[in-house]
């Protein structure tokens, strides 16, 4: 007889009530061998919830079952199984039944080869799932209870914060929250989530970032501060890592994206532009004419006047409509003036710098890591050397330590170029320049990505005069 032990626990709370998973096998284990039972298989399905079906382990159980590899389904108890009482029915009845498999559970008095086992198992069912949503029920009251009080939820701790137990509140990780705000930078000027992965990738371990992990980060309100009750914002007990401001401008282009399926460098001033009125986003705007090459004409105009209700009001938004060719060129314009006059770039990079926060602290912090790492690789090539320990034993932390020492110099380079001097005007107006020499020969993708090396934004004004901010710093 073929048996298959199923195992399964999804939280600390089911190892702490005797439900892990090297008690559930060994308990199984020991019931098939009381049984003389010597034929067995595990599958285990560690960390994974009982609410669904999605699980590893138990789909390669079932297609075992459905090719009749598989006689009999033994669990510790029902709800390792499932605690949805539609899916404990289907397994039981369209799975093992359908393909004569019986199933049974060590510690509770029934099994599907008698009609009475059948009955008890609907009845179990229904008890799993009603204790399913209790819990559910009592999770989300006590959720919502500690964020009336401005207090973190609980699960994950956030990228960016550590937890104090102590003060039971979030603080902020300076090293990490580094990394989440250069994201939202990042995200605003352009980049891709992917990119956005990609980038962070480089310069932390400490949790795994992908674009689905960036995309949580980009739109978690956490980072302001505050937390989501229901339908209501509250103040937090943490501090802020991203400002309010930031965070909405985000959601902004969060939206846009996902809306008008965003493609970076479509034009050439997409996500660069703000309007000089009221701040708010300008957008591109397209008239139907005979008269217009392609069919039609394209304006910058700032959002807020574009899109407004149909009554008069003396707050709205009065730019103007532009043509998006006029604006862009003098975009350009001014590009090519700052590539022939040195002394003009000079006073851009006086008028555009912008005031950096004192980095010395993270730097110092990163460099005392970076000794630590160096000491622990010497110490390990050290004892490999006069014959302590072999290579092949200690290879595999070796490795993780190179890539650790890799990532925190990437990190220090990093807070170095973002000190307050770190690029001279003669590396600025090499920039320049290579953009104007460059310019009549490259692609539109990449005469957007140039753009947003030197721009920070455009400021759209009335009567179609722009101001550019630089990303230059002294």
């Amino acid at each position: 007889m073929k048996i298959a032990i199923y195992v399964r626990v999804s939280t600390d709370e089911q190892v702490k009530s005797g439900h892990s998973i090297d008690n559930q096998k060994e308990r199984l284990i020991a019931f098939c061998t009381s049984q003389g039972w010597d034929d067995y298989s595990l599958y285990i399905d560690d960390g994974y919830t009982g609410t669904n079906l999605n699980r590893p382990a138990l789909k390669r159980m079932v297609s075992h079952v459905e090719e009749k590899r598989v006689d009999a389904v033994i669990v510790y108890k029902l709800d390792r199984l499932s605690r949805r009482q539609q899916d404990v029915l289907y397994l039981l009845e369209d799975v093992f039944e359908k393909n004569d498999c019986v199933f049974k559970s060590a510690t509770e008095p029934f099994d599907t080869s008698t009609p009475l086992g059948k009955a008890m198992i609907g009845i179990l069912a229904v008890f799993a799932q009603l204790e399913r949503d209790m819990i559910i029920e009592r999770m989300t009251a006590g959720r919502r209870a500690r964020t009336s009080k401005g207090m973190w939820y609980g699960g994950r701790i956030p990228y960016g914060y550590n937890w104090d137990k102590e003060k039971q509140e979030l603080t902020v990780n300076h090293e990490q929250a580094r990394i989440v705000k250069h994201m939202y930078a990042m995200y605003l000027k352009g980049a891709s989530r992917l990119e956005i992965a990609e980038w962070a990738e480089s310069r932390t371990n400490e949790r795994v970032l992908n674009h689905s992990t960036v995309r949580d980060i980009l739109t978690r309100v956490l980072y302001t501060g505050k937390l989501q009750n229901k339908e209501q914002l509250v103040d937090g007990n943490h501090e802020a890592i991203i400002d309010t401001a930031t965070f909405e401008a985000v959601q902004r282009e969060y939206e846009k994206r996902r809306t008008t399926r965003f493609q970076k460098g479509k034009f050439l001033l997409t996500g660069l532009m703000k309007c000089g009125i009221c701040g708010g986003n300008v957008v591109n705007v397209k008239r139907k004419s005979k008269y217009a090459e392609g069919g039609y004409y394209h304006f910058y105009t700032c959002k807020d006047q574009h899109v407004r209700a149909k009554d008069t009001t003396n707050d709205k938004c009065w730019v103007g409509y532009h043509r998006r060719q006029m604006i862009e060129d003098k975009v350009i314009k001014r590009i090519k003036d700052l590539a022939l006059d040195d002394e003009l770039v000079k006073k851009e990079i006086e008028k555009s710098s912008t005031p950096h926060e004192d980095q010395s602290g993270l730097i110092n912090e990163l460099n005392e890591k970076l000794k630590e790492t160096v000491v622990g690789l010497e110490n390990l090539y050290e004892a490999i050397q006069i014959g302590e320990i072999k290579a092949s034993f200690v290879s595999g932390r070796i490795t993780k330590l190179e890539e650790e020492r890799e990532r925190i110099q990437t990190q220090i380079d990093d807070l170095s170029l973002d000190s307050p001097a770190p690029v001279s005007n003669e590396s600025v107006i090499r920039m320049i320049k290579k953009i104007h020499e460059s310019w009549d020969y490259i692609e539109e993708e990449e005469k957007s990505l140039l753009l947003r090396t030197v721009i920070d934004k455009v400021v759209l004004k009335k009567h179609g005069e722009i101001d550019i901010k630089w990303n230059f710093v002294n």
